[in-house]
């Protein structure tokens, strides 16, 4: 993410966001493989200057991510702000 977009997540901090990963980019509806949660948005560093952060539903349903992670944060969601990140898969021979 860029300067102002970091600057975006942590205006979110303390928020309900939903954090979506898809393998179709951002669309999050239709039978692929996506993931989905919804919860408060936290801050994983001491200060303002953290580019680290997690949603926690339960010890079961967590996501955490770096802001080099986000590739979209849409305010334009029904259900609320979605942040869209991406995570990097290992290739298939070293699972």
């Amino acid at each position: 993410m860029k300067v102002n977009e970091e600057n975006e997540l942590q205006d979110l901090v303390g928020k309900v966001v939903t954090v979506a990963v898809s393998t179709c980019g951002i669309v999050r509806n239709g039978f692929f493989t996506q993931m989905s949660i919804q919860g408060e948005l936290e801050s994983m560093g001491m200060d303002s200057t953290s580019d680290q952060y997690r949603v926690v539903k339960d010890e079961c349903s967590y996501v955490y991510f770096d802001a080099s992670d986000v590739y979209l944060v849409n305010p334009l969601v029904s259900t609320g702000v979605v942040i869209h990140t991406r995570i990097d898969t290992p290739p298939e021979d070293e699972l």
